[in-house]
């Protein structure tokens, strides 16, 4: 943090003090705010022929809800006197010891059940896990409107219901999830009976002595059930970040999905997913390898409820869900990502393979701390919030064939499934290139995020620049170096030809600043973002980054105006790929340490 003191400012992180002069002392005649204003200044053209993906900062989806306390402590609900509730009594799906027996303890004929209730608005979703014990069969019944549902818990189908929509997914282990939707606000409460058939009527009453097993129940305000979440004292509602998309020709002002934090203006090279189906692991393309998959569990990172469970099966072999010969695979410099949740298991393991190179990116990820473990290739990632988190790998691939991509619930060893326990998986993408680009969701066949290019040209241009003297400054994002030998631009001034770079390249993504026509190299520094300052006049170039001078370069008088200017890249190559928050352009050649003033951390 920067404090002034007796007309200086001292930099907190620098030994050099500024003086308040080496500050700009004249308004830019350019400035575009890109992270504030959120909004293109109406002189820029901007294209992309494609929709494209992006946070916003601040649109919100509710995630994980479930409105019942002690959700799988079933002995703390209410009961009637002619049931016994035996806490932690049997295996429950997810592996732990603490699914409950429910019994009838008397031969006296009446209710039997448990019940646990709270009042809400809106169209309500009810679930709960059960297993058949001694009894095969179990009814969910409302307190008012005569609304029950029943459940086979021996052939794992429904019975006889009325007033509501009820379904049954078999678990595993003979545990079933029996799940009661469209209930109304009037009906608040469950109660979870013994009956003695498949047909029995709302609240039966009868003399059974028989048990069965109950776990996980859940109260969702929504039309449709998600993934368990488990209570004790307080019920659980969470909000997640949500992925947009922007509309075709629409700037992308990118920000983090966590913080908030607004990044600026995203540019982007085309980029194509050469992978189908990227959102349904489900869908017979994706090979399961002792994996199943229950698809449309969990909400997304873009908001819907089409993120997919992976689990492994119940084996000790080794187990992932596995793409192979993706479309148009791509040669040479490749990279897949994906969106991972941490569910029973908070580890997953992840290879890109081929019969040629072998591991072309492998390693894992703890989907709780967000750390990774490398050992092919380069693997990053992302926290996109509340649990998710997008990995990606890079390697160099040779294979026209054969390429597969394996993804691993909890990780590639030898362990025991149990059909149930396993990772949330969403958004998967393989696609040229050396770093992973926004996702691009598929379906049925690959889609191409189309290229995007911002410009300001002609009479535009001419009102705030001059061939012959000014300062251009910028801040930039992490940048990933697409085409070394081209370099990644982030402001390009073009004369009227267009293909000679003739008189002033600012910036490129190793943060160097090419002089003029005669490429003369200010500096050669990798950084993950930044800022970057280039003055001129007649006399030449003075350049600096981060508060550091990079020096001075002299040059030819300019014979020809410039009359465009790209913002991101060139004309038809070196895309930043990268967010910039702001660009000013000076009328005047700022001094040396005006530059350095100005790009000080």
């Amino acid at each position: 943090m920067a404090i002034k003191v007796s007309g200086t400012e001292v930099i907190s992180d620098d030994k050099r003090i500024l003086n308040n002069e080496d500050l700009p002392d004249i308004r830019p005649s350019l400035l575009l705010d890109f992270a504030n204003s959120k909004t293109l200044d109406p002189r820029i053209t901007f294209t992309r022929g494609s929709t494209a993906t992006y946070w916003d900062g601040k649109t919100t989806a509710k995630a994980e809800e479930n409105l019942f306390t002690y959700s799988q402590e079933i002995n703390q609900w209410n009961r009637t006197a002619n049931v016994t509730v035996t806490a932690n009594s049997i295996t429950a799906p997810d592996g732990t010891t603490t699914a409950d027996t429910i019994a009838g303890n008397t031969a006296t004929s009446g209710t039997r059940w448990v019940n646990m209730g709270s009042s809400h608005t809106g169209n309500a979703t009810y679930s709960f896990y059960a297993k058949a014990g001694t009894n095969d069969y179990v009814q969910a019944y409302f307190n008012t409107g005569g609304v029950f549902a029943n459940f086979d818990l021996s052939t794992g189908v429904t019975g006889s219901s009325s007033g509501v929509t009820s379904s049954i997914v078999d678990v595993g282990d003979g545990w079933y999830r029996c799940i009661i939707s469209n209930l109304s606000d009037t009906y608040y409460a469950m109660s979870i009976q013994l009956i003695s058939s498949s047909t029995a009527g709302r609240a039966a009453a009868s003399t059974l002595q028989t048990n069965l097993y109950l776990w996980g129940a859940q109260k969702e305000i929504r039309d449709s059930a998600t993934a368990y979440t488990a209570t004790t004292t307080s019920p659980i509602v969470k909000y997640q970040p949500v992925l947009q998309t922007a509309a075709s020709g629409e700037a992308r002002f990118d920000h983090d999905p966590v913080t908030g934090e607004s990044k600026g203006l995203l540019i982007e090279e085309a980029r194509t997913n050469r992978l189908t189906y990227s959102e349904a692991f489900d869908n017979a393309v994706w090979v399961k390898g002792n994996v199943s998959v229950l698809a449309n569990t969990a909400i997304s990172p873009d908001g819907t409820l089409t993120a997919d469970k992976i689990f492994k099966n119940n084996t000790t072999s080794q187990a992932s869900i596995q793409r192979f010969s993706f479309s148009n695979s791509p040669v040479g410099a490749t990279t897949y990502s994906f969106y991972a949740k941490a569910a029973e298991y908070d580890t997953v393991g992840f290879t890109l393979y081929n019969p040629t190179d072998g591991h072309v990116a492998n390693g894992s990820a703890n989907l709780t701390n967000g750390t990774v473990n490398t050992t092919d290739g380069t693997i990053g990632i992302e926290n996109a919030g509340n649990g998710w988190w997008r990995i990606s790998g890079s390697g160099t691939n040779t294979a026209t064939t054969g390429n597969g991509l394996y993804i691993y619930p909890k990780d590639s060893t030898s362990y025991q499934g149990n059909s149930y326990s396993g990772i949330y998986i969403w958004g998967a993408q393989v696609e040229e290139g050396s770093f992973p680009t926004s996702y691009i969701p598929t379906s049925g066949s690959t889609v191409t995020r189309a290229v995007e290019y911002a410009s300001i040209t002609g009479d535009n241009f001419s009102s705030f620049f001059s061939n012959q003297v000014g300062t251009i400054y910028c801040e930039y994002g992490q940048i990933h170096e697409g085409d070394p030998t081209i370099g990644e631009r982030l402001v390009t001034v073009y004369p009227d030809n267009g293909t000679v770079k003739y008189n002033l390249e600012a910036f490129r993504a190793e943060v160097r600043y090419e002089a003029a026509w005669d490429g003369v190299n200010f500096n050669n520094e990798t950084r993950s973002g930044g800022k970057v300052a280039v003055a001129f006049d007649d006399t030449g170039f003075s350049a600096a980054s981060l508060g550091v001078s990079q020096g001075s370069v002299t040059r030819q008088p300019y014979s020809q105006q410039s009359t465009k200017m790209y913002i991101g890249s060139a004309i038809l190559y070196g895309h930043t790929n990268a967010c910039i928050p702001k660009i000013a352009i000076y009328p005047k050649r700022l001094p040396n340490a005006t530059l350095q003033a100005m790009t000080e951390e």
